[in-house]
């Protein structure tokens, strides 16, 4: 591109150079075609006319003689003239020859520039082809590393199937042997649970054979001190003394009043250790060690109390509600105990003592009880008479008698309060985790006379309110084959319960709250006492009502 810039520049150069020399020829001839008259244009074809006919001469008009002077001057001024004509017919062919010349000159500049643009053209195509080229060579380039990676990665491929195939052999072999072992495993596993189950059996049945003979060794050493001394009771059971008995040397007879002061320290005795020992030190106690001392006596004893219920024909009622209210703590200390295996013959034997009814037994010596002690004319004696019963028997005719017993006397103030003074709840709540329908019936009806508004409900209410109470609600609530009118009761509690701010968390611990909502929304209108209650309860838990659907 540089040499065509420097071969324009000459070009221009030189026709610069020859039009200046073309002007000043030009410059000449014009000035004396001027002198003469003559034009450029003329002298050019005057120049034009001779050059191209060399003898012919100017047609003139005719000149006479006279004028012979004049047409020397004359011819010698058209020699000049002719001098100059030809002079500037050569500078006008000179003019045409430069003319021509630029001419050319300018179609070789375009032919140059053509050729230059026709260059410019090969050379971005040889360019693009270059880059194609160079493009290709990459691809190539990479097509043979990306064939060596692929290459390289087959053969690692190849090698980890390898290695995995090995592992897959190795994995299949332990497995093998860890189904082998696991079989084996299961087997030992079987084996040890059927061996612990049957020393589990047997046990338990050591330890009821335990009991029952500790039981007739007992009865036989009363049986003996009786038939050598005649009728005594026993000292009552100090937690200060030792557990042996220390029987008191008093004689007595068929008479209350040879025996009366015995009676009554021995009443009081009871009364003493019931009211500082065992009723307080289940709400005081946290010291492991003396827990375990109370069980041990506790267990030690109530064979003992169980064995002096035979006399209570001949004893004064004080010494029975004594007896009667030690057998229960001690029974209520044994239950909530799980260090100690239950005394089920102690059991079996208390239940038969205090549902025993005029001509139960076959013994003449015990005969003589007018009616049995869950049916005593004295309340208290009638209520811890009942509550025994639903802790020691199992039998449901004889569980539904007390349970109606204990349901009519927590109606009065003096039942409500032995309820709570004993801790009834605990017993009541064994009950509702059975499926007999007429236990289940009557515990209902005894929390609902004790959530009644009374002035001992807020107790009561308090008692309720533990995890305990509300686990128990829960799974009876949850019972398919629960009797509606039960669970409308059970609502009148839980809405009492509810009233409580602080049993929210209950609720929602157990998932009440939702179990409630839900029966709220599929309960018929139409049973307008429940869904009020449900609708309260609700309320006081801050849940909205959904509405039934109909």
């Amino acid at each position: 591109m540089n040499n065509e810039s420097d071969t324009d520049r000459e070009i221009d150069e030189r026709i610069e150079r020859l039009k200046n020399k073309y002007l000043q020829k030009t410059g000449k001839v014009s000035g004396i075609s001027h002198t003469f008259g003559l034009t450029s244009e003329d002298a050019g074809r005057k120049t034009f006319r001779e050059r191209r006919y060399p003898h012919t001469t100017l047609s003139d008009p005719p000149q006479s003689e006279a004028d012979s002077d004049e047409d020397d001057g004359l011819e010698e001024t058209n020699m000049f003239y002719t001098e100059t004509v030809q002079s500037g017919a050569a500078a006008v062919h000179v003019y045409q020859e430069m003319m021509h010349i630029y001419e050319k000159l300018q179609a070789e500049r375009v032919s140059q520039q053509v050729w230059a643009a026709e260059l410019c053209e090969r050379e971005r195509e040889l360019q693009r082809r270059e880059n194609t080229l160079l493009q290709h060579q990459r691809n190539i380039h990479k097509g043979a590393e990306e064939e060596e990676l692929q290459q390289q990665h087959q053969q690692e491929t190849s090698e980890l199937k390898e290695t995995l195939k090995q592992k897959t052999k190795d994995m299949k072999r332990i497995k093998s042997s860890f189904d082998s072992l696991k079989e084996l495993n299961d087997s030992l596993k079987k084996q040890l649970h059927d061996v612990s189950e049957q020393n589990r059996k047997l046990e338990s049945q050591c330890g009821k054979v335990q009991a029952r003979l500790e039981n007739l060794q007992r009865r036989f050493e009363y049986s003996k001190a009786n038939s050598g001394r005649g009728n005594v009771f026993p000292k009552a059971h100090d937690p200060k003394a030792s557990t042996e008995e220390h029987p008191p040397s008093n004689k007595t007879s068929k008479e209350g009043g040879a025996h009366g002061p015995t009676v009554k320290l021995t009443a009081f005795l009871l009364d003493w250790v019931v009211d500082e020992q065992l009723m307080e030190f289940r709400e005081t106690s946290n010291i492991t060690g003396r827990l375990t001392s109370l069980h041990h006596r506790c267990s030690t004893v109530l064979p003992l109390l169980v064995d002096f219920l035979p006399q209570m024909s001949v004893m004064e009622s004080s010494l029975q509600l004594s007896l009667l209210r030690c057998i229960y703590c001690c029974l209520s200390q044994l239950q909530h105990s799980t260090q100690h295996a239950p005394l089920t013959s102690t059991l079996r034997r208390l239940g038969e003592e205090v549902s025993r009814g005029p001509g139960d037994s076959g013994k003449e010596r015990r005969s003589s009880r007018a009616c049995p002690l869950f049916k005593s004319s004295c309340p208290h004696t009638r209520f811890l008479s009942s509550l025994i019963i639903i802790r020691s028997v199992s039998q449901v005719d004889i569980l539904a008698q007390a349970l109606d017993v204990l349901s009519r006397d927590v109606r009065t103030d003096e039942g409500q309060h032995l309820f709570l003074q004993y801790r009834a709840l605990s017993a009541v709540l064994t009950l509702l985790r059975g499926v007999s329908p007429r236990p289940l019936t009557l515990s209902v009806e005894i929390l609902l006379q004790m959530s009644t508004q009374t002035r001992l409900v807020s107790g009561f209410l308090d008692e309720c309110s533990n995890e305990e109470f509300f686990r128990c609600v829960s799974l009876v609530l949850r019972n398919p084959r629960l009797d509606p009118v039960l669970f409308e009761k059970m609502c009148v509690v839980l809405q009492k319960l509810s009233s409580i701010r602080k049993n929210k968390r209950l609720f929602e611990a157990f998932s009440l709250h939702l179990l409630l909502q839900e029966m709220h929304r599929t309960t018929d209108p139409t049973r307008t006492f429940l869904h009020i209650n449900l609708s309260s309860i609700l309320l006081n838990l801050g849940m909205p009502a959904r509405s039934s659907q109909h």
